[in-house]
């Protein structure tokens, strides 16, 4: 049980479709020093249809990105994402 204590301890600190805005920040965060965890997301549509036939692949919608960092350290996370240095 002890694996879901740091679980329970994440807060979300960024979410957004912007690759680069997510890039920045973790660059930010890792000269900051502070420890992070960031998950994605792929919204798969379903396959389409092209007069009446169905087509093989998947259209990729969108990929949200989301960072998570410790708890204790939200203020600190959001300063440095936002701009700020040490």
């Amino acid at each position: 049980m002890k694996f879901l204590a740091g679980y329970f301890r994440r807060r979300l600190v960024l979410s957004s479709y912007d690759a680069v805005q997510v890039a920045s920040a973790r660059m930010a965060l890792q000269e900051g020093g502070v420890k992070f965890w960031v998950s994605q997301h792929v919204d798969d549509m379903l396959p389409r249809a092209l007069n009446g036939q169905l087509l093989p692949f998947l259209t990729r919608a969108a990929t949200e990105y989301s960072i998570y960092v410790d708890k204790d350290d939200v203020e600190l996370a959001e300063y440095l994402i936002n701009g700020g240095r040490l």
